[in-house]
């Protein structure tokens, strides 16, 4: 009887200490927000609407904010104790996880850049980074970013700023096409991201 007890008490020990532990994903989904800075300077192009049309650039802000879908891999298994929403280093084991195990590997895809000037010719790819979850569903990361930018070639910029640009046939360009592989190319840009994360789905099915 006496050991029957016991089994009760140890299990309700148990039930007690890891019952309100839930592992997390090791790979999960999300979305993140937040500012976003360039390295290389972009313009954005016009014509004047005079019977020249000179071309004219417009340099645009290397400054924005961006808005990413995110796929995060965690460095280490970790459960989140739901009692004090504290990181364990899992279910199983449930000792406090160390700085390292709340960090995350991030992919991010940018969805939408928000930036203080609008230009037809801006296309944001995504980024690499480096995450540290806050809680089990929010973390803040911060990225490298690449994106490939429609640009004015150099040698048309060289050659024909706030002059008009020969269209090779019956006179000059009266309109800018980004299309247009004989004046654009797409430019490589690269930056830096901060934001903050949130997981979808980011605690195991029971």
């Amino acid at each position: 009887m006496k050991k029957i007890i016991l089994g009760i008490v140890l299990i309700s020990i148990i039930n007690t200490a890891f019952g309100q532990t839930v592992d997390l994903n090791g790979v999960t989904f999300g979305f993140g927000a937040g500012y976003s800075h360039t390295f290389d300077k972009t313009y954005d192009y016009s014509l004047t609407p005079d019977a020249n049309h000179n071309l004219k650039l417009q340099p645009l802000s290397k400054d924005g904010f961006v808005i990413s879908s995110v796929i995060m891999v965690k460095l280490g298994k970790i459960a989140v104790n739901q009692d004090n929403n504290s990181f364990v280093k899992s279910a199983s084991k449930g000792t406090k996880a160390n700085f390292w195990e709340h960090m995350s590997i991030n992919l991010a895809l940018n969805l939408v850049n928000v930036a203080p000037d609008i230009s037809f010719n801006k296309n944001i790819d995504g980024g690499l980074g480096l995450g540290y979850f806050i809680s089990d569903n929010l973390q803040v990361a911060v990225f490298y970013d690449v994106s490939r930018v429609r640009q004015l070639r150099d040698y048309v910029i060289s050659t024909y700023q706030d002059k008009s640009i020969p269209n090779g046939t019956d006179g000059n360009y009266n309109s800018l096409d980004a299309n247009d592989n004989n004046l654009f190319y797409n430019k490589t840009v690269s930056g830096w991201s901060v934001k903050l994360i949130f997981s979808i789905a980011n605690k195991k099915a029971d």
